[in-house]
């Protein structure tokens, strides 16, 4: 009886036995998609490739419409050959496209073998609403192109006559010029191109905290997509206790982005930058460190530091402007002992900009103090915190990460209503718990629609071709 009851069915039951297979199967399914996204990204980003696609997009309505013009060298069969050709080449890139959705998808939704799902973190929705519009514009273009073709065939091979001729060489021409329009808007950046950070070009932050406790640490993990993000917790968690005693896993993990970016500017060598990183952590954390199979490692983390400089120049230009000071003997705290550097970038696009300010306090005690935000025509005009700074203390002045630690650094969002724009200024005072003044300081941005150094379209772009650029001078 006992070996007929372990025999009988149990029909509510999970079959056990079939789920470790269902999970490698659909495993080898999202691999499957993985190289096929690798291999037409690549096909994509050949050398000269999106060149050739822009200017055969414009050569395509340009030949067809040549047509209207009864010019003399103008012929529907290079028209139809100039629009196949685009036609063809706008293929890879439209598989690209889809995959790497698809590919997007499982790695941030779907909990299976070799991924996580990701949705608790901000920006999911953005990276994949994104896929999903570039995908739908490259299949715009892409059959405007075939549509074109289709027309010009007619044309050539059917006795159309002059006005329905004239309204199918038309009809290519307003097709042709709307797979300009889309080729102009896609080919200024192909995402995914990153095989160890795909997903990070796609992101934008969106949230962050008003108060930098670790400088670098908090902006770099803001700006890291949620996959990266999800690694990147991973990979403290797993030197947390790796760190040598008189050191916290977060001051050594500053301390080490600190040497990096110094070594960065070229101020000191990686050896020099290594000497120092090994001073915070264990042989065990400077294996993991140096394993090039690792996902998170020296190079990629300063690939990681790339993307974030090219995010927030302003936070990096504070930080530089810190360290000349110190080493150039020029830190010097005013009258009042307190010391106050803020950036704005010049230009802001879309009525949006990102203020960051950077308070030592050189007195004899920790003071809450009042920073009030005065933003002419803004969203809100004032805004006014009321945040604690410890003093700095002077063994703390000897180094960079002394200096970062000790210092209140604020990032502050700005926003002007869609209809300002021109020069506007941002008054930033800070006072003390008494009510005094201790320091008031004035910049001044211009608001502007169109793209600029500063914007967040070039931003995103730029930081894409950091991390590109960075991978491809370590390959070599």
């Amino acid at each position: 009886m006992k070996g007929t009851r372990e025999a009988l069915p149990t029909p509510y039951a999970e079959d056990i036995g079939s789920l470790p297979n269902e999970s490698k199967a659909f495993s080898k399914r999202i691999a499957r998609i993985e190289s096929q996204r690798k291999f037409w990204t690549w096909i994509s980003t050949i050398r000269y490739t999106p060149s050739i696609r822009f200017w055969f997009s414009i050569a395509a309505p340009v030949s067809a419409g040549v047509i209207l013009t009864n010019w003399e060298y103008s012929s529907v069969e290079y028209a139809i050959i100039i629009s196949s050709i685009l036609s063809f080449l706008l293929l890879p890139p439209h598989f690209s496209s889809v995959f790497a959705k698809m590919s997007a998808r499982h790695r941030l939704q779907l909990r299976v073998e070799g991924f996580k799902s990701k949705e608790a973190y901000p920006g999911v929705e953005r990276i994949l609403n994104t896929l999903h519009e570039r995908v739908l514009r490259e299949r715009v273009r892409l059959f405007c192109s075939i549509l074109s073709v289709l027309a010009l065939f007619a044309v050539w091979e059917i006795e159309t006559g002059y006005v329905l001729g004239q309204i199918l060489v038309s009809f290519s021409v307003i097709l042709g010029f709307i797979s300009w329009l889309n080729t102009f808007y896609l080919e200024g950046s192909i995402p995914m191109r990153s095989n160890k950070f795909p997903l990070l070009s796609l992101h934008a932050p969106t949230l962050h905290e008003s108060i930098l406790n670790r400088v670098l640490t908090d902006v770099l993990v803001a700006h890291l997509d949620p996959e990266t993000a999800g690694n990147w917790d991973e990979w403290t968690d797993s030197l947390s206790s790796q760190v040598r005693d008189g050191q916290t896993s977060e001051s050594a993990l500053e301390h080490l982005l600190t040497v990096l970016h110094l070594n960065a500017r070229g101020l000191i060598t990686m050896d020099e930058a290594m000497s120092s990183i090994r001073g915070v952590y264990k042989i065990s954390a400077i294996d993991k460190l140096t394993d090039i199979s690792s996902k998170i490692n020296i190079t990629s983390i300063q690939s990681l530091l790339a993307h974030t400089r090219a995010w927030q120049p302003g936070l990096f230009r504070l930080i530089d402007r810190l360290h000349d000071a110190s080493k150039n003997g020029e830190l010097s705290l005013s009258k009042n002992n307190w010391r106050t550097d803020l950036d704005l970038p010049p230009r802001s696009s879309d009525g949006q900009s990102d203020l960051f300010v950077m308070v030592h306090n050189g007195g004899d005690v920790d003071m809450t103090i009042e920073v009030e935000i005065v933003t002419a025509h803004g969203e809100p005009e004032v805004q006014t915190l009321r945040v604690p700074c410890k003093r700095t203390r002077t063994k703390e002045i000897i180094s960079l990460d002394g200096l970062l630690e000790s210092a209140l650094v604020l990032w502050i969002g700005l926003a002007w209503p869609s209809t300002v724009s021109g020069p506007h200024p941002v008054q930033v005072t800070i006072n003390g718990e008494d009510g005094n003044t201790l320091s008031s300081t004035i910049v001044q941005t211009t608001l502007t629609s169109s793209l600029h150094p500063e914007s967040a379209g070039v931003r995103m772009a730029d930081a894409a071709e950091e991390v590109r650029r960075l991978a491809l001078s370590v390959s070599e």
